[in-house]
């Protein structure tokens, strides 16, 4: 009986941990929503910048950033999708450049 029931609970273990990877339809509309893609765009042109801007200001939208979770996801999403992969540890916007724990945190 129990030799029954494993394939059974195997597709039904597949099915929710392939949701869990991709998303569901609540991340399909999120990732479609107009503020994630202002958001993503934002995000990327902040990682672009690294370095040419030599007071490491972020493009973002501190209002939305703040209150919607599209917008949020959008950023970051944004933010590691564009952010080049030579960038030295620290030299993120925001970051200790000298390394350690960020500037102000104790």
């Amino acid at each position: 009986m129990r030799l029954r029931l494993l394939p059974i609970a195997m597709i039904a273990i597949t099915t929710a941990s392939g949701c869990s990877m991709f998303g569901g339809p609540e991340q399909a509309a999120l990732h479609k929503s107009p503020n994630f893609q202002s958001g993503y765009e934002d995000g990327c042109a902040s990682a672009n910048q690294q370095g040419s801007d030599l007071r490491d200001r972020l493009v973002q939208d501190k209002g939305l950033y703040q209150t919607d979770e599209a917008y949020r996801t959008g950023w970051s999403n944004g933010f590691s999708a564009c952010r080049t992969t030579n960038t030295p540890p620290g030299t993120e916007p925001g970051g200790n450049p000298l390394g350690g724990p960020p500037m102000g945190a104790h």
